[in-house]
């Protein structure tokens, strides 16, 4: 079966932004229980970058669904 691109139902950018929040906070309270700055090791700098693309991935997530809002 194929569709166009109109046809398809489009997704909610907020599911995004609450599986994206989600991840980021519970990825973030795990790395206040982690060593210091001085003390981290490469996984732990891996965990941070983990933990800033989920927020971020929520930050534009709920951007594009309050600016699609507006001009939809």
């Amino acid at each position: 079966m194929t569709s166009t691109r109109e046809e398809r139902p489009r997704r909610n950018p907020l599911l995004g932004a609450y599986i994206g929040g989600g991840f980021g906070l519970f990825f973030l309270a795990i790395g206040f229980n982690r060593p210091s700055i001085a003390n981290m090791r490469t996984v732990d700098l891996v965990h941070l970058l983990a933990t800033g693309a989920c927020l971020g991935v929520a930050l534009v997530a709920t951007i594009l669904y309050f600016v699609g809002r507006h001009k939809g």
